[in-house]
């Protein structure tokens, strides 16, 4: 893979997330962890749309549920050449040559 583990936690700890409550009963920011779901990259579907061509990008958390053996392994570490010409001339919206 891309990061070994010590280099994983450390991106996870640069986002904070609301936590809590603590036993005031107040939420808190902390760092993220490795379990914390990531944080979108949109702030509504609105905006992931209009980022997208009109299309709603899928939720990736999903897709580690339901494939096993490296699905999500191959969505971010092999797009050789190949496939980025591909999807630089594809029309769609969204493409695969698969």
């Amino acid at each position: 893979m891309s990061h070994t583990a010590d280099e994983t936690r450390s991106l996870a700890e640069e986002v904070e997330y609301t936590d809590g409550p603590d036993d005031k009963g107040e939420m808190f920011q902390r760092p993220g962890k490795l379990s914390d779901y990531l944080p979108s990259p949109y702030p509504n579907e609105e905006a992931a749309r209009a980022g997208n061509g009109g299309a709603l990008p899928p939720d990736l958390s999903l897709i580690i549920k339901a494939r096993h053996g490296g699905a999500v392994s191959g969505l971010n570490c092999c797009y050789d050449e190949e496939i980025r010409s591909y999807v630089a001339s594809s029309t769609r919206i969204t493409c695969s040559p698969y």
